[in-house]
């Protein structure tokens, strides 16, 4: 059976990823990260923020750097120095601005709801670190996830395979049994470099951005009527 046909009875579990896909929180990263950028001299569209999501690091960076003034391409140095003042920037302005107004997706609440009744476990898969994701996910859904795998217990993130192969791990079981859903190109490679079918919604991005995953669905809704089996 191929991925695009494979409904709830073919998996084991379900990976999510927190920024939207459970959470619609990617206004308020794609903010932060663009003032944060801005006081470093990179002008950042929103566009790319989204087309990055999960991987904004220094080689991401580097993609920036000839439109940058203050830091040369060739400065490695200084851009991995720029690259964690960001980090710890727009950790601790999205921590102290957004997260306590930060909203899951009803339909992602739904989801998790029904994966619990059938039986399915769940791991919450994020780039964002552990501080971000409690201040941000709150108690009572974050306690609805098997395992949570934040940035802070991976060597390698996101599009490496080593987040989704660590869920999988805690969970007891192989990545080829799992289904990750994602919104981001980063994502995608990382679930499917692990081995596991990825789904992809359209909540931050247009459907061509997102075509390499094995199916790509406007929303949540949709992608859990297909799991139900009423698509």
């Amino acid at each position: 059976m191929s991925g695009t046909d494979k409904g709830l009875a073919d998996f084991a579990a379900v990976l999510l990823d927190m920024d939207g896909v459970v959470l619609d929180s990617m206004v308020q990263h794609a903010a932060c990260w663009r003032e944060v950028m801005a006081a470093e001299g990179f002008d950042a569209s929103l566009e790319f923020i989204l087309q990055n999501e999960g991987c904004l690091g220094f080689e991401v960076l580097a993609e920036l750097a000839d439109g940058v003034g203050r830091l040369a391409m060739a400065d490695a140095a200084a851009l991995r120095a720029a690259m964690e003042r960001m980090l710890a920037a727009q950790r601790r302005m999205f921590i102290e601005r957004c997260a306590a107004d930060v909203r899951p997706f009803p339909a992602a609440v739904e989801l998790i709801e029904w994966l619990g009744r059938e039986g399915v476990p769940t791991a919450l898969v994020t780039s964002s670190r552990l501080e971000v994701v409690r201040g941000a996910l709150g108690a009572e859904l974050a306690g609805q996830f098997a395992c949570i795998v934040s940035a802070d217990e991976v060597a390698r993130h996101k599009p490496h395979p080593e987040p989704y192969l660590r869920a999988a791990a805690k969970l007891g079981l192989g990545p080829s049994s799992c289904l990750v859903i994602e919104n981001a190109p980063a994502g995608i490679r990382s679930a499917q470099a692990a081995g596991a079918t990825c789904y992809a919604v359209g909540s931050t991005l247009a459907a061509h951005h997102l075509a390499m995953a094995h199916r790509v669905f406007a929303d949540l809704a949709q992608l859990t009527r297909h799991l139900r089996g009423r698509d």
